[in-house]
């Protein structure tokens, strides 16, 4: 299976039937014709170790639900995983057309933020998407 492999950020599969490309700016989006979509940005790295604890991931995804419009993001719920090389945060953001599902990945070498979305009534391809984004590994 091809891989989107980017030096110093992130890696994940591109299944079949789905379509990668890039912008400059460290932009990626894959997607496939059933409608789902992974927007994925790559930025600098934090250096700042307190980032990447879970309380500061945690205000971090709610500060971005926010920005892209979701009410009361304060409350929403949001997953650290434990273990691992990489700490995470992970959130589902319902919406109005399309569910939001957005990872925080806080590499050795870069901040990586990757928003899949599904449409609200495609509740197979929205679980499609979340695995995908938990398989989002260093690049």
């Amino acid at each position: 299976m091809p891989l989107l492999d980017v030096a110093d950020a992130f890696q994940i599969e591109v299944l079949d039937g789905w379509e990668a490309t890039s912008a400059p700016g460290g932009e990626y989006t894959l997607s496939n014709d059933g409608g789902l979509r992974i927007d994925i940005v790559v930025y600098g790295s934090r250096n700042n170790k307190v980032d990447a604890l879970p309380e500061s991931s945690t205000s971090a995804v709610r500060a971005w639900a926010k920005s892209i419009g979701m009410q009361n993001s304060e409350t929403l719920t949001v997953m650290t995983p434990k273990g691992g090389d990489t700490p995470r945060a992970f959130a589902s953001i319902p919406g109005t057309n399309r569910n939001v599902y957005v990872g925080f990945f806080f590499f050795k070498k870069s901040f990586v933020i990757a928003a899949g979305s599904a449409p609200v009534d495609d509740r197979a391809g929205f679980a499609h998407v979340e695995r995908m984004l938990w398989s989002i590994e260093a690049g």
